[in-house]
Formats: structure tokens, C-alpha cells, sequence
């Protein structure tokens, strides 16, 4: 079966274009008559071609799943804080609670466990640092096979992305502390 449409390919590509870049009969015959000499593994053509879906659905698979893990990580925190109200009979009660030492340490304990700006900065860092690294390594395999140069491009175009984010991202949390500071001491006092 394989055989056969290599023949339709050669034939088609032989009627597309009748003088190939100044190819004699007898050359063109000749490689005609190669190629269906040597036809492809099925095996593996289907392979070559599943390849690249199969890396985009892994994309897609793992952003799935993160998206899903931060789903049911709010999911969790907003059913803790339903219940934890619906132990209040007042509102009293709850401003009570508010006011204690311990409720304070416990729901500091509990806004410490979210990612911060810090967090989003060193995670972004982190992430620029393992692609970029892993796209100079595919780089470097390009060098001796071929088929990783694309790979290896998008990998470090990434990484390059995550970190000139993170650096922005940087400059800009640190302008904003500077305004907010220049704001409070600007603030009339009261």
C-alpha cells in the first residue's frame, strides 16, 4: 500500500514540476525509480508525524492540570472559610475571634501559605533559568543532530521570556513600594 502512493507521489511531483532545476529524463527517472526502490517504514512516517501533536498535548495536558490544581487549591480555601464562618452564631462572636492573638497568628499562618510577589518573582525566575538551560542544551544537540534547532529555540525564546518578565516584574514591584511609601508619608495626618 506504501508502495503505491510513493508512485502517485513521485508522479505528481514529476507533473507539478517537468523540469526539476535543470534535471535531465534520465535524472529524473532515476530518482523516480529510487524512491520507490526505498519506500518509507509506515512505522515510522507515522511516528515522525504524531511527534509534534504529541509534544503540544503534553502542553496542553500539563496546563490542564495546573490549571486544576490551583482550582481546587481555591476551591479548598474558600470551603475552609465557609465553614470557619458558619461556626460564628454572631457578629460579635466573629469580630471577637478577629480580635484575639491567636486568631491573627492562625490567619497570618494561613494568607503566608498563598504565593506572594516574591513567590511569582522567584517561580518566574526559576522557570526562565530551566528552559533557558534546557534550550542551550538542545542547541548544543542540534549541533551534532538534526531536528532539535526548533526545539531548541522555542525552549530558550521562552526561558528568555520567563526571565526579562521576572526582571520587569522586579522594577516594577519595586517602583510601586516606593510610591506607596512616598504616598504615606505624603498623606495628611488626621
Amino acid at each position: 500500500m506504501a508502495h503505491l502512493e510513493g508512485t502517485r507521489f513521485v508522479s505528481l511531483l514529476l507533473q507539478a514540476q517537468p523540469n526539476l532545476g535543470g534535471l535531465t529524463p534520465e535524472q529524473i527517472q532515476q530518482i523516480a525509480l529510487e524512491a520507490l526502490r526505498r519506500p518509507g517504514n509506515p512505522v515510522t512516517d507515522t511516528l515522525a508525524m504524531l511527534v509534534p501533536f504529541a509534544f503540544f498535548a503534553t502542553i496542553l495536558v500539563i496546563s490542564w492540570l495546573l490549571l486544576r490544581h490551583r482550582q481546587t487549591r481555591m476551591q479548598a480555601r474558600a470551603e475552609f472559610h465557609k465553614q470557619l464562618l458558619d461556626k460564628f452564631n454572631s457578629g460579635p462572636e466573629f469580630a471577637e475571634f478577629l480580635e484575639s492573638k491567636g486568631s491573627q497568628r492562625f490567619l497570618g499562618e494561613l494568607w503566608s501559605q498563598s504565593m506572594g510577589p516574591k513567590d511569582r518573582v522567584l517561580n518566574a525566575m526559576r522557570n526562565g533559568i530551566v528552559l533557558a538551560v534546557l534550550g542551550l542544551g538542545l542547541l548544543g544537540l542540534s549541533l551534532t543532530r538534526s531536528g532539535f534547532l526548533v526545539p531548541a529555540v522555542l525552549a530558550l525564546a521562552l526561558g528568555v521570556g520567563f526571565l526579562v518578565s521576572t526582571v520587569i516584574s522586579h522594577r516594577l514591584s519595586k517602583q510601586w513600594d516606593q510610591n506607596q511609601k512616598s504616598d504615606r508619608e505624603n498623606a495628611p495626618v488626621a
